[in-house]
């Protein structure tokens, strides 16, 4: 490795130190917000309870941003560990809905997941549903308001297929030709906040790495479907065919 390459490990590194000291008070922070908002120290006024969701949308913001950097520092320098286990892509995708239903409340954005329960891949729980929060994440930014985002799946042989549609703005082709670049940004609407162009890299990234594929279609005026593909789980919970 030169000394170029040196400084980029070391870099990557340190990015990686920052977001984990940033993470754990995040962490906290939403975990206490659950139990408040859970009621179990006593009951919330309507006021608290919309105040309370705030917060935790604002931490989870802040996580999700931090989450990148963390993903970014440890493939860079080639420390991306998956814990592989039968993952059900379905329930992942129901899981971001709670996650981010704040964001789609604010625009009124329908969020319809297919029940699929047959979805399984053989994957990594937490990355996969970093995916998912990257994907969901960019379809509620992208959207009108009162839009709709949808998240289906299809069996094909022994791989499962999982698309996020939205029926937003859409992208053209210059913008689509450059998308899985690393700090590539779309153009912010308005009232969004900045972003790190990295969401896109790391979908790309983490799905490569369970030897799968991801792309996009879009047309300009009209949304985005999403796609990618994933080797399917067998009944032991391992990869089907190995």
């Amino acid at each position: 490795m030169d000394e170029y390459g040196k400084e980029q490990v070391e870099f990557a590194r340190f990015l990686a130190q920052i977001g984990h000291e940033i993470r754990t008070p995040l962490n906290a922070i939403k975990g206490f917000g659950d139990l408040l908002a859970e009621e179990q120290v006593g009951p919330l006024n309507a006021i608290q309870k919309k105040y309370l969701l705030k917060i935790k949308d604002s931490a989870q913001q802040l996580l999700q941003v931090t989450n990148q950097i963390l993903d970014w520092a440890k493939l860079e320098s080639n420390q991306i560990k998956l814990e592989r286990q039968a993952v059900n892509l379905s329930t992942v995708a129901r899981e971001v809905g709670s996650l981010l239903e704040l964001r789609m409340r604010e625009k009124q954005i329908q969020y319809q997941v297919e029940q699929a329960d047959w979805a399984n891949v053989y994957g990594d729980w937490g990355r996969l549903r970093e995916v998912l929060i990257n994907l969901v994440s960019n379809s509620i930014k992208f959207s009108d308001t009162g839009g709709n985002i949808e998240v289906n799946f299809i069996c094909r042989e022994d791989q499962v297929v999982t698309c996020v549609t939205d029926y937003g703005c859409g992208m053209s082709e210059e913008r689509l030709a450059r998308l899985f670049e690393p700090f590539s940004k779309g153009a912010n609407r308005p009232g969004e906040e900045p972003n790190t162009g990295l969401g896109l890299w790391i979908c790309r990234s983490m799905v490569e790495l369970h030897g799968g594929y991801i792309w996009v279609n879009s047309r300009l005026g009209e949304g985005t479907s999403v796609f990618f593909i994933l080797p399917c789980a067998d009944k032991n919970g391992k990869r089907e065919g190995a």
